[in-house]
């Protein structure tokens, strides 16, 4: 008779873990599709800009509540040389009183994507875009603090509006054979909107192949 308990016993334990197992099992996956159906939250920072498009701007150009969290396990997370291109580095500006303008020029007779990158002061990727530049045309990129007040002038062609933002520390710009770059950086009095029409002041942008020297002037090894 004992024997028999113990064997009614040993199956009813069988029977509670084997649905205890398939339980967690499908909390499990349930977890798993879950996290995959979520945006992560880095996503707007991605690079899967279609051509031309422009990043979804922050709130303003002094808030950072969407930008992702840094760790040490991150840092130094540069664009990675595309064969053939050119990787230039440079230093924007985007606030009340400032503003970043580039022109984009494509020499050749086919068109070009050009990436656009930023990055935090540790070189973590915080801003990406994609701009296609047609054959044998030209394009303005200029900062969003310009948009309300872009010169009449820029009408044609309409200048890609963007947001580098204050945390932007550097930033980059691959550009195909042919496509040729400058720019500058605009200074107005603090009203929330650079009107280029009205400038108080612009420095040309420095561009630079090595990120570690943006920072530096330029050295004079010639008297």
């Amino acid at each position: 008779m004992r024997k028999y308990g113990l064997i009614t016993i040993g199956v009813m334990l069988g029977i509670v873990l084997t649905l205890s197992f398939v339980w967690l099992s499908f909390i499990n996956q349930a977890r798993a599709e879950l996290a995959e159906a979520t945006p992560d939250a880095s996503g707007m920072f991605s690079d899967e800009f279609p051509p031309g498009a422009t990043q979804p701007a922050p709130a303003g150009d002094e808030s950072s509540a969407e930008q992702p969290v840094f760790d040490a396990n991150s840092i130094n997370v540069l664009a990675t040389p595309v064969p053939g291109e050119t990787l230039l580095y440079f230093v924007p500006t985007d606030n009340d009183a400032t503003a970043t303008v580039i022109y984009l020029y494509n020499t050749d007779t086919t068109a070009h994507i050009v990436a656009v990158r930023g990055y935090s002061y540790n070189g973590v990727l915080v801003y990406s875009l994609n701009i296609n530049v047609g054959a044998t045309s030209f394009l303005r990129l200029a900062s969003d603090s310009i948009a309300s007040a872009p010169p009449p002038s820029w009408a044609t062609p309409a200048p890609i509006i963007t947001n580098f933002t204050d945390f932007t520390y550097f930033a980059s710009l691959s550009l195909p054979p042919g496509v040729k770059a400058e720019g500058y950086t605009l200074f107005n009095p603090g009203t929330g909107v650079v009107n280029p029409r009205q400038d108080q002041g612009a420095i040309p942008l420095r561009f630079s192949t090595d990120p570690a020297t943006l920072f530096l002037s330029s050295v004079q090894s010639q008297p």
